[in-house]
């Protein structure tokens, strides 16, 4: 699966000009929507249900709300309906500029302009076999994009969904990102969230149950006496050997080639860090693999 970790972008202007080389990388050529495409394209569902009055978006109950936990049974239910070959066999890129464009044909060059410069706001992602379905929540932080994530994958004809974002939200265009690798056989699922607030990544890993197809948490980093299926990262905001750091120590590399890495990186910000990352003591963390699971080194 092609690599689709967040450009972090937006908010601050360091993250701004990181953004434009992450697109440039990822975008090498604006997509058409074409007739294929467009006969293939199919909208979204929308996530709906009341907002409670007199309750703020940033308040957690409303994540318990019966009306959304069923507006989010609807969502997956309508999910399950992807089936259609022709759908899957489209490149993401290409329904999402028949999203964008609503006909078959190239974009305007307005539309190519917002492309470029990443002002769109895209809700699918992945693959031919995986997708990463991003649905905003009507209620819930509603100025930062609040929004829940649902994955689905193709087997056997049929599409098996999973929610695995419930009320995330992030300042962060583009924020949400989608990975694979093989391991043991088993096939593990990164989705990868940045923020800028304190400028930040966060990833969480899955395994796919090969007896409901269904994206489990899979919890691969020692944390104290507990085991998790997410690791935080401090953001550089920066290339890594600006700051004196070697090439591979970038945040997060956690999954390389499509196989999970022996070791990788990850920052938090301490008084006693010898990285000045903008202003920001950062010391950097080394997570190695032991064959079961990652443990953290200092």
């Amino acid at each position: 699966m092609r690599n689709l970790k967040p450009c972090l972008a937006v908010i601050l202007v360091l993250l701004a000009n990181a953004a434009s080389k992450c697109l440039a990388q990822q975008k090498k050529s604006i997509p058409v929507c074409s007739q294929a495409a467009f006969a293939a394209f199919k909208p979204l569902p929308k996530l709906e249900y009341d907002c409670p009055e007199g309750t703020n978006d940033y308040d957690d109950k409303i994540l318990k709300l019966p009306v959304r936990i069923a507006a989010i049974r609807d969502v997956v239910r309508t999910l399950q309906s992807f089936t259609d070959p022709a759908w899957w066999r489209v490149d993401v890129d290409n329904l999402n500029a028949c999203e964008v464009h609503a006909a078959a044909g190239a974009l305007t060059d307005e539309e190519n302009e917002k492309w470029r410069q990443g002002d769109y706001q895209f809700s699918l992602l992945g693959n031919h076999e995986m997708r990463l379905v991003l649905l905003p929540d009507p209620c819930y932080q509603t100025g930062f994009s609040g929004a829940n994530a649902f994955l689905l994958l193709r087997k056997n004809g049929a599409a098996y969904v999973t929610q695995v974002l419930n009320g995330y939200y992030s300042r962060v265009e583009n924020s949400v990102g989608i990975d694979s690798a093989r391991l043991n056989g088993r096939q593990i699922i990164e989705v990868s969230t940045a923020n800028s607030l304190p400028p930040s990544l966060v990833s969480y890993y899955f395994e796919i149950d090969s007896r409901t197809n269904k994206a489990l948490p899979k919890k691969l980093f020692q944390d104290g006496h507990k085991f998790t299926n997410e690791v935080y990262s401090a953001m550089l905001m920066a290339d890594p050997k600006d700051l004196g750091l070697p090439q591979s120590a970038a945040e997060l590399r956690v999954i390389v080639g499509e196989r999970l890495a022996q070791s990788f990186s990850a920052y938090e910000e301490s008084e006693h860090g010898r990285i000045d990352a903008n202003g920001r003591k950062l010391r950097r963390v080394v997570y190695r693999w032991n064959g079961r699971f990652y443990l953290r080194t200092k």
